[in-house]
């Protein structure tokens, strides 16, 4: 399996490595492309390496952020499995509330998207939001659920682990939905 992957903190890198290691034994052979610490370098990995099987991306990288770069690979380059890994938190709430919230975010999605055909079309208007997490956070939009709408095949909740890693490939092999691995 070929895999790309970036996060801004060397640290972080450096835990995905080991923790693709200690896993390659049952989910391997990995062959890791490249590292990236922001969203352009990622582009530029994946653009050079479009057979790639396994994207990981950070949400909050300078430059570019995750979720613009996950919206530039699914729009041009059609990479399957993307998955976002961050520090962020799925938030549950109310029924009542919840259908009050999933009206807010069809409407704000239409604003997003107009965001995401900027970042698609590598467009930067003056004086306009021009990163899709930038957008999430002015509309309040949870920027998971914004992963998972532009295709993203999963969330990790960092720190990244043997255990989080391994949860990561049983979901790939058997896909059903948006793979949610949070405090594994």
């Amino acid at each position: 399996m070929k895999i790309i992957f970036a996060d801004d903190m060397a640290d972080m890198r450096e835990s995905i490595i080991q923790s693709l290691e200690a896993v390659e034994g049952e989910f391997g052979p990995f062959e890791i492309l490249g590292q990236a610490k922001d969203g352009q370098e990622l582009i530029a990995l994946v653009e050079r390496h479009p057979d790639v099987d396994l994207v990981l991306t950070d949400l909050r990288m300078p430059n570019m952020d995750g979720l613009s770069a996950l919206v530039y690979l699914k729009a041009n380059i059609k990479v399957k499995n993307i998955f976002v890994i961050s520090s962020e938190n799925i938030v549950s709430i109310g029924q009542a509330e919840k259908r009050k919230i999933e009206a807010d975010f069809n409407e704000k999605m239409g604003l997003l998207d107009k965001i995401a055909h900027r970042v698609i079309d590598n467009e930067v208007v003056e004086g306009k939001i021009n990163s899709i997490l930038t957008g999430c956070e002015k509309l309040r939009l949870d920027p998971i659920k914004v992963a998972e709408y532009y295709g993203a095949s999963g969330y990790m909740r960092k720190p990244i682990s043997r255990r989080k890693i391994a949860s990561l490939f049983e979901g790939m092999l058997n896909p059903q939905g948006f793979v949610n691995i949070g405090l594994v």
